[in-house]
């Protein structure tokens, strides 16, 4: 519970489009862990290497545990998939875990290959099995983690953990309030350590909007880009 008392940073990294393609490279290298039915995506690589910059800007020991949530859709998982006009979330929380040796000591493609092995395992049998477990349980507010009544505080991902949500996929840039062409989307809020969210830009590059404890967040930036 200490870990939530101590102070945080938001930072917003970019990354260009030349950079994300470095990633992408480096995790899809010839390595034991690279995976030969389809290549590494760019959510696999961003988020590895910062998976990675963490656990070594954070200092933790090699047999510290370290688990990286993955919010993970399942519109498409579902057997039939849902609709195409479904409006809401459908989504389930995943993590990939590891030790930070293990994270450290091997290639990006390792933490590439550890989130993909966590994504995959969301079928259509393990949402339903999910959404049962949820169903049956006498009270379910305990498990919240936005920002709803019964969790106020909402979810806590902190040290030595972390979660990545991506929106690359959204068609942000394509929105329209009748107030003109979007300039900018982001998160309003992240008041928890470990909790990022990855923002597409016009330019096909990526900003990690990352919140990060404040004694920890210059080292994360100078490795961030360092080590691409």
């Amino acid at each position: 519970m200490e870990e939530r008392k101590k102070p945080t940073t938001v930072a917003m990294l970019k990354l260009s489009k030349e950079q994300i393609g470095k990633l992408k490279s480096k995790a899809n290298e010839d390595t034991p862990y690279k995976n030969t039915t389809r290549p590494y995506s760019r959510y696999e690589a961003v988020a590895g290497h910062m998976w990675r910059c963490a656990s070594k800007a954070r200092g933790h020991v090699n047999n510290q545990l370290t688990r990286l949530h993955i919010p993970v859709d399942f519109r498409n998982r579902m057997q039939p998939p849902l609709p195409r006009d479904y409006f809401g979330n459908a989504n389930l929380r995943q993590a990939a875990i590891t030790t930070a040796g293990e994270l450290l000591s091997n290639p990006l493609a390792y933490a590439s290959s550890k989130i993909r092995e966590a994504v995959e395992k969301v079928t259509d049998e393990y949402v339903r099995s999910y959404l049962a477990l949820i169903k049956n349980l006498p009270d379910v507010s305990i498990h919240r983690n936005f920002h709803t009544v019964g969790c106020a505080l909402g979810g806590f991902f902190g040290n030595p953990n972390m979660e990545i949500t991506s929106w690359t996929s959204m068609s942000i840039y394509d929105a329209d309030f009748g107030l003109g062409k979007v300039i900018h989307m982001g998160p309003a809020t992240m008041g928890f350590d470990g909790k990022s969210f990855l923002v597409p830009g016009r330019d096909e590059s990526i900003t990690a909007a990352l919140c990060l404890q404040t004694e920890h967040i210059d080292t994360f930036k100078k490795l961030f880009y360092e080590e691409i």
